[in-house]
């Protein structure tokens, strides 16, 4: 699996946005917004690839969980986001 291209996470106050960059025009009908930690999973799967134990390993390094429930989280996160189609196989 992979990041689907195009999207682009951007800032915006507390939230994170991911918006398709592909045409001229975005596209602001398909805006995906993530919190802190799903921006951080984001941009690890941009710099280590779509892993779900690569990403929990790196979430555990972050933050104070255990890799259980990173793990259980991330196959999470990742289910949700390849339905959406913002991971392709």
């Amino acid at each position: 699996m992979k990041l689907k291209a195009n999207l682009k996470l951007r800032k915006v106050g507390r939230n994170y946005m991911l918006v398709d960059v592909s045409d001229a025009d975005a596209n602001i009908t398909d805006v995906y917004t993530l919190n802190e930690t799903a921006a951080f999973v984001w941009n690890a799967a941009a710099d280590h690839g779509v892993h779900a134990e690569t990403l929990a390993s790196l979430v555990c390094e972050e933050y104070d969980v255990s890799n259980d429930i990173a793990l259980s989280d991330i196959k999470s996160i990742l289910q949700t986001w390849r339905l959406s189609g913002l991971i392709v196989d």
